[in-house]
Order: C-alpha cells, then sequence, then structure tokens
C-alpha cells in the first residue's frame, strides 16, 4: 500500500506547473468511490461507479463527504476537478504521490495535503492524503483503499457523535487528528524498536548491527520529513480566516495542534536515542577491540618470557653445565609451565585479566 517514506520528483521534471501526470507506484486497483450523506437525523453511504455520478452531490443541502481511494486515473481526477470546479495546481498535488505536505486557499475551496504513516512488514511507508474542502463538501484522496478512518465512518453510521451535527470543516478535522493520532502510535513503534536494537548493542556489536543502524537513522529523516510538514498544515488550518473554517471548529483545531507540538518534542528524544546508538556501537566495538588487544598482549608477555629463556638455551656456547644434566630438558619445560602459571596468577590478580 503505497508509497516508502522517500522522496521522487523526476517523473515531473520539465513539465508545465499544473500539468496533470500521475507521480507513484504503478497501480492498476480500480478506483473506489464511496459517498457519505449526513445529518443530524440520518446517514447513507453510498458507492459510486461511475464519476458523472457525483454531479448531484455537488449542491446537496446535508454534509456530504466523497471518498476517494487510488489516484492513478488521470482521466477521473481531471474529471473530478471539472466537476466540482478545482485548480490544475491542486489537481497536479493529488496526482504527484511524492507532494510536500501543504496547506492552500483557493478560490470556493480549502486544499491540503497530508501524509499518513503505517507499518507494513517491519517498514515504514507513507500515503499521501488530499482533501478539499467546500461549503457543505468534503473530498478525500487517498492512494489507496485502507486507512485509518473507520472509527469517524462508524461514528457517522451510528450517529454517536457532535460530527453529525457539525458541518464540513469539522469532518476535515476529525480526518486530520485521527491521521495525527496515528503519528503517535507510528512514533511509540519506531521508539520501541530503537530500545530493542540499542538492548541488542549492549551484548553484541556486529556488521547486523551497524547496517541496522543505518537503516534506522535513514528511516527516521524519513519519518521526520514527513510528520514534520504535518505540523504546518495543522498550523495552517488554525490560523486560516477562510468562511468555510467555522470558529466553533477551531477550537478543536488548536487541541490537534498541540498534539502535533507533542509529536515534535516526541521525535526529538527518538532522535537523541538514534544518535545514541552510533556512540554505544563504537563504544561496544572499543570494548571488544581493548579487550583483543589485552588477550594478544598477556599472550606475548608470556612468550617473551618463555622465548627468553629458549634464546639463553639456545645459545652456541660450549660449556653451558645445563646441556649435560640428564633430565634438564624436562626441568627446562616445567620450569616454563611454572612461570607462565606464575605470571597468569600475577595478571590475575591485577584484574588485568
Amino acid at each position: 500500500m503505497s508509497t516508502p517514506l522517500k522522496p521522487s520528483r523526476i517523473q515531473k521534471t520539465g513539465m508545465e506547473p499544473g500539468s496533470l501526470v500521475y507521480v507513484g507506484d504503478a497501480n492498476i486497483k480500480p478506483i473506489r468511490i464511496t459517498v457519505f450523506r449526513y445529518n443530524d437525523k440520518l446517514c447513507e453511504e453510498h458507492h459510486i461507479q461511475n464519476v458523472e455520478a457525483l454531479s448531484e452531490w455537488k449542491n446537496h443541502e446535508d454534509i456530504i463527504w466523497i471518498n476517494i481511494d487510488g489516484v492513478h486515473d488521470v482521466a477521473l481526477i481531471e474529471r473530478m476537478g471539472q466537476i466540482f470546479e478545482l485548480d490544475s495546481l491542486s489537481l497536479e498535488d493529488m496526482l504527484n504521490t511524492h507532494t510536500r505536505p501543504k496547506f492552500d486557499e483557493y478560490e470556493g475551496y480549502v486544499f491540503c495535503v497530508i501524509k499518513d504513516v503505517f507499518v507494513e512488514n517491519d517498514a515504514l511507508l507513507a500515503e499521501q492524503m488530499s482533501f478539499v474542502l467546500k461549503d457543505k463538501l468534503l473530498i478525500s484522496f487517498q492512494e489507496e483503499e485502507g486507512d485509518v478512518f473507520e472509527p469517524i465512518r462508524n461514528r457517522l453510521r451510528t450517529g454517536s457523535s457532535r460530527a453529525r451535527m457539525r458541518g464540513a470543516d469539522y469532518l476535515m478535522y476529525s480526518l486530520l487528528d485521527a491521521i495525527v493520532d496515528n503519528y503517535f502510535v507510528i512514533c511509540e513503534w519506531f521508539d520501541k524498536s530503537i530500545d530493542e536494537l540499542e538492548e541488542r548493542l549492549y551484548t553484541q556489536s556486529g556488521k547486523p548491527e551497524l547496517a541496522e543502524i543505518i537503516d534506522t537513522k535513514h528511516e527516521f529523516n524519513n519519518l521526520k520529513r514527513v510528520m514534520l510538514p504535518g505540523r504546518e498544515v495543522v498550523y495552517a488550518f488554525y490560523k486560516t480566516e477562510n468562511s468555510l473554517v467555522k470558529k466553533r471548529t477551531q477550537v478543536f483545531i488548536r487541541d490537534m495542534m498541540d498534539h502535533t507540538v507533542h509529536i515534535v518534542e516526541t521525535l526529538d528524544q527518538s532522535w537523541d536515542k538514534v544518535n545514541g546508538l552510533m556512540h554505544i556501537y563504537l563504544s561496544g566495538t572499543n570494548h571488544t577491540m581493548n579487550n583483543i588487544m589485552k588477550t594478544l598482549t598477556i599472550i606475548s608477555t608470556i612468550f617473551m618470557c618463555l622465548s627468553l629463556i629458549a634464546g639463553i638455551y639456545g645459545m652456541n656456547f660450549r660449556h653451558i653445565p645445563e646441556l649435560e644434566w640428564r633430565y634438564g630438558y624436562f626441568i627446562i619445560l616445567g620450569g616454563m609451565g611454572l612461570l607462565s602459571l606464575i605470571l597468569l596468577l600475577f595478571f590475575r590478580r591485577k584484574r588485568w585479566l
């Protein structure tokens, strides 16, 4: 589902602004269109097969939420732009799945892009979400089916929340808030993975751990690249003076803005941990190297003493009394063994072993 946390704009190089070209991973799944129509008394859910059928939802007395799963069909997105009178620049941003999170105001509507982050097979992936807010109408675009909006859909179906009594701006807040809340889940998962790696580094520091540290740093940088601009989107949403965003909704947006600040603080703490991983790895590597050098030094010291004895009795003098001893060879070997034992006991007493 969706794209890795990695930017790419090669496909758009040299094109005129507003050019409608899909930029993203190849996708052959059919686009799914869902429409929620609701007010304080009812909620209807419709699955639309033909984009032309969306024309009847353009100007409606009730609140309309149109959700599009899939943005790879350029012709469909272009037709939606014509039906709902959307600027080509916002359509271009919808089709480019590597668009940086942003909040723009156009004539008659508000447009924003934000990234939803999720974990798949222990890898962090990002899905682009685009929102168009008009009077009593919210259109959401996502790369593929599957999101964090199901609790909101359930609340709309059951009528157990204030969303049924509020406007489209409150619905947009609710969807953005669900994405921001999911950031906390991802940050917690990422922080836990850092802690697990840190524990392994205290027991072993090898090439696999070094590669994992490098991957973790890359993942963090990509995660920060996705999440930090989300704070700008929420702040712009809170500060906008557009009449489409009601004052009573801004109270809730301010609370969401506090959540984004908390996320930034959490990322800062995670960054300290990520930096600490390399220090732990280097410390473990140095400790291992020091132990190896200490062991080799002790072995060299012992054999230096044994070499001294062997060197003395290897000299070519004619009169070396011990050479005539019947058991001299065994006595020298025993002396060498005893000397080695004495040196080992000495090193152990000094706590060098």
